[in-house]
C-alpha cells in the first residue's frame, strides 16, 4: 500500500502536466476563433441570438472535453429560468436515458431591457390581399426597440429606403408614401466603391431611414434583415462547422452597438410603427426574392423598384421594460486529490461582445474576447486531460460588455463556498500585438503570484519573453476578475499588451478574425495552463488580495 506522500505524488506526475500541454494547438485556437468570431453570430450582444449559438458551441465543447455541468445545474436552471431545459451530457459519458439527469452547462441570469410582449405583436396579410396570411413571430418577424405601435396599410418597397444626393441614389422621391408601410432592406449596397466602400455611411442607419419616412408620412415600416457574411464580402458555406451552430429564425435586437471615438447615430424622438422581418419573410410579403435583389443591388447600386401587387397588411409591435434571460457558461473539472478536490481554481474569460449597430456594422469581437473565450476551450482540454489536485472552475461569462454582468451574478450566487475558491485567473483580449508579450494585471493587488508566474514560465517553455506586471491599473476593475476581488479571491487578469490604445481596432467593428495571433493566443494559453496548474496543485493558497 502507498503512502500518503507516494499516494499525493502519484496523483499529480510530470506526465500529466504534459498531456494536458501536449493539447493546447494553435489550430484549434483558431478554428474556436473562427466559430465564436463568426458573420452569423452577429457581436454577440448579451442577449442576441448570436449569443445562445456561442453558448451551444462552449457547451458542447466542453462536454467534448470530458467538462462535467455543476451538481446543482438541473436545479439551478429550473429555478432561473423560464426556458426548457437542454441537457448536455458529458461526452460519451451517458447514455440517452440519463441525458435528462445530465444537467447543463447553462447558468442564467437577467438583465431589464427593452422586451416584446411577443403575444401582442402580429404581421399579418390583409384578407382583401388575397389568401389571409399570419406570420410567426421569432422565426418570421421580432419587434424593434422604440418602434412600437399597430397601423394597416399598403406594402410599398423602398429599397434601402436611401435618400442620398451625394450618392444619386434617391429611393424616396417620387413615391407616394403617405399611409403607406414601407418595407425597406437594413443598411445599404455593400458596393466595393460607392456608399463609403467597405465602410458604412450615415445613410444606412435605420433611425435616419425612419426619420426620413416620417417626414415623407409613411404610417409604419418593415425593415429586412439581412444574412451577414464575412467583411471580404464572402459567406460560409452552409453545413461547415462556422454555420453548423447557425440557429433558425431570428431574435429581436434589445440594444444596437456605439463604438469607441464614434459618436452614435441619434434617435429620433419620434419613430414609426415598425417590425423586422426575416429575408424569407419579406420575399413572401412582397413577390420576389428580396435577397436576390440586395446581392444584385450591391454589384450595382442603382434605384431599382420591383413592381408589386397590391397587399395590405397589419402590424403590431409592442415593447416595454422587462427581465431577459443570459447564460453564463459553467463547467467543472474535479480536482484528483480527496483532500484538495473541495478547493476551486477558476479560469475565466466573456464571450460576449457588443452586437450589431444601427446601420447593419457588426462587432465581430474576435479580440474581444473571442480570442480569451477560444483559450479557455483549450484549456478546458488541457486540465481534463492532466488533471491537478484542486478543481476547476471554467467559466465563459455573459454581460461582461453591460457592466460585469455575468461575473457578478455567479459570485452574488456561487456554486461553491466563497472560502473554498483559491484564485482566479481571467483571459480578455489575448489576440494582438507583440507575441512574445503579455500584460499581467493584479500582482499589485496580490504581490505573492508574482512568484507564482516566475515559477510558470519555467515550468515549460511559453514564448513569452516580456511580461508586463504592475501596469495597467486603470484596466483592473473593466473585466469579470474584479468580480471575484471583491469577493476577497486572488486574481490574475492576463492581457495582450499595454497601453491599450496600441489596438485602435478595440471595441469597433474592425475588430475580425485576420486580425489576430493565434500563435499569440497559444503562447499566453500555455501561461495561463502553467500558472493554473501550479495554483491548483500546491500545497500553500495564496492569501487574500490587498484592498
Amino acid at each position: 500500500m502507498l503512502s500518503i506522500g507516494l499516494l499525493l505524488l502519484s496523483l499529480c506526475t510530470p506526465g500529466a502536466h504534459e498531456a494536458g500541454l501536449a493539447t493546447l494547438r494553435k489550430e484549434d485556437l483558431a478554428r474556436h476563433v473562427g466559430i465564436l468570431a463568426a458573420p452569423e453570430r452577429e457581436g454577440r450582444d448579451s442577449p442576441s441570438q448570436g449569443l445562445e449559438e456561442a453558448a451551444a458551441y462552449i457547451s458542447e465543447v466542453f462536454a467534448q472535453a470530458g467538462v462535467e455541468p455543476l451538481s446543482d445545474s438541473v436545479e439551478f436552471w429550473k429555478a432561473n429560468s423560464k426556458r426548457d431545459l437542454v441537457p448536455v451530457p458529458r461526452a460519451g459519458a451517458l447514455s440517452a436515458s440519463q441525458t435528462a439527469q445530465a444537467g447543463t452547462f447553462l447558468r442564467p441570469f437577467s438583465r431589464r431591457l427593452p422586451k416584446a410582449d411577443e403575444s401582442a405583436c402580429y404581421l399579418r396579410l390583409d384578407p382583401g390581399s388575397g389568401a389571409p396570411r399570419s406570420f410567426e413571430y421569432g422565426k418570421d418577424f421580432v419587434a424593434l426597440p422604440h418602434c412600437t405601435g399597430e397601423v394597416a396599410g399598403e406594402l410599398v418597397f423602398v429599397g434601402f429606403g436611401i435618400d442620398s444626393r451625394s450618392e444619386g441614389y434617391l429611393e424616396l422621391q417620387g413615391l407616394k408614401l403617405d399611409g403607406k408601410i414601407a418595407v425597406l432592406v437594413e443598411g445599404e449596397p455593400r458596393h466595393a466603391k460607392r456608399f463609403g466602400g467597405m465602410e458604412v455611411t450615415e445613410e444606412a442607419a435605420l433611425w435616419k431611414k425612419l426619420r426620413d419616412l416620417r417626414e415623407a408620412r409613411a404610417a409604419g415600416a418593415l425593415l429586412v434583415r439581412r444574412s451577414y457574411g464575412p467583411p471580404d464580402g464572402s459567406k460560409h458555406v452552409p453545413g461547415t462547422e462556422a454555420a453548423r451552430f447557425d440557429a433558425p429564425g431570428l431574435r429581436m435586437r434589445h440594444t444596437f452597438a456605439d463604438w469607441v471615438g464614434v459618436a452614435p447615430d441619434q434617435r429620433p424622438r419620434e419613430t414609426l410603427p415598425a417590425l423586422e422581418l426575416s429575408e424569407a419573410c419579406a420575399s413572401e410579403l412582397l413577390g420576389f426574392d428580396v435577397a436576390a435583389w440586395a446581392a444584385k443591388t450591391d454589384k450595382a447600386p442603382k434605384v431599382n423598384r420591383p413592381k408589386l401587387e397590391k397587399r395590405r397588411v397589419l402590424l403590431n409591435g409592442k415593447v416595454s421594460e422587462g427581465e431577459v434571460e443570459i447564460d453564463n457558461v459553467v463547467g467543472r473539472i474535479s480536482g484528483s486529490d480527496p483532500a484538495l478536490a473541495e478547493e476551486w481554481v477558476v479560469i475565466g474569460a466573456h464571450y460576449d461582445h457588443i452586437g450589431v449597430d444601427v446601420r447593419g456594422r457588426v462587432g465581430y469581437g474576435a479580440d474581444d474576447n473571442g480570442s480569451g473565450t477560444s483559450a479557455l476551450l483549450e484549456l478546458a482540454e488541457a486540465l481534463s486531460a492532466s488533471r491537478p489536485r484542486r478543481s476547476v472552475l471554467l467559466c465563459a461569462f455573459a454581460g461582461e460588455e453591460d457592466g460585469l454582468l455575468g461575473s457578478r451574478a455567479l459570485t452574488q450566487r456561487l456554486p461553491v463556498p466563497a472560502q473554498k475558491l483559491v484564485a482566479m485567473i481571467n483571459m480578455d483580449m489575448i489576440g494582438r500585438g507583440d507575441a512574445a508579450e503579455v500584460a499581467v494585471i493584479g500582482i499589485t493587488q496580490n504581490p505573492t503570484l508574482e512568484k507564482v508566474l516566475d515559477r510558470a514560465r519555467k515550468l515549460s517553455p511559453t514564448g513569452i519573453q516580456k511580461l508586463i506586471l504592475r501596469q495597467g491599473e486603470e484596466l483592473f476593475a473593466r473585466s469579470d476578475h474584479h468580480s471575484f476581488h471583491q469577493i476577497g479571491v486572488p486574481v490574475l487578469f492576463f492581457f495582450e499588451g499595454l497601453p491599450i490604445e496600441r489596438n485602435t481596432d478595440y471595441h469597433t467593428w474592425r475588430d475580425t478574425i485576420d486580425k489576430l495571433d493565434a500563435e499569440k493566443i497559444r503562447r499566453t494559453s500555455i501561461l495561463v495552463y502553467n500558472t493554473t496548474w501550479l495554483l491548483a496543485n500546491d500545497d500553500e493558497r495564496p492569501p487574500p488580495p490587498r484592498e
